[in-house]
């Protein structure tokens, strides 16, 4: 999502990712920001880490934990209602039961750059 968020700033170039649909818009209700306030956050953060220090704001240490620990869990039939459309939309409606959103992410991101996953 930082890395998103940086190509839309000036210079940058998002090509066809998207921020705030999908995972994305599940993470950002999570810490209650919208695609603009998350974007000046990454433009004026130092680095990834300052990123979510600030992306948290004043919730206690434990909700970033909490958030951290179950992201990499959330399958494709949690997404909520409200994101669904466009969840779809991008990853299709047909992930079997249990698909972990990350696996399917990162699935996008190898058929999307398959040159960067060869040099991996």
């Amino acid at each position: 999502m930082i890395d998103v968020a940086r190509a839309k700033l000036p210079g940058g170039n998002i090509g066809e990712y998207q921020i705030g649909q999908g995972f994305s818009g599940m993470v950002l209700g999570k810490l209650r920001l919208d695609v603009t306030a998350f974007v000046q956050i990454v433009a004026e953060a130092a680095d990834d880490a300052s990123v979510a220090v600030r992306a948290m704001g004043d919730r206690p240490d434990s909700d970033f934990a909490n958030l951290s620990a179950r992201l990499p869990l959330v399958t494709a039939e949690e997404v909520p209602p409200d994101l669904r459309e466009a969840f779809e939309r991008y990853y299709g409606k047909d992930s079997p039961a249990g698909t972990k959103v990350f696996d399917l992410l990162e699935s996008d991101d190898r058929a999307a750059f398959p040159a960067a996953d060869a040099h991996a």
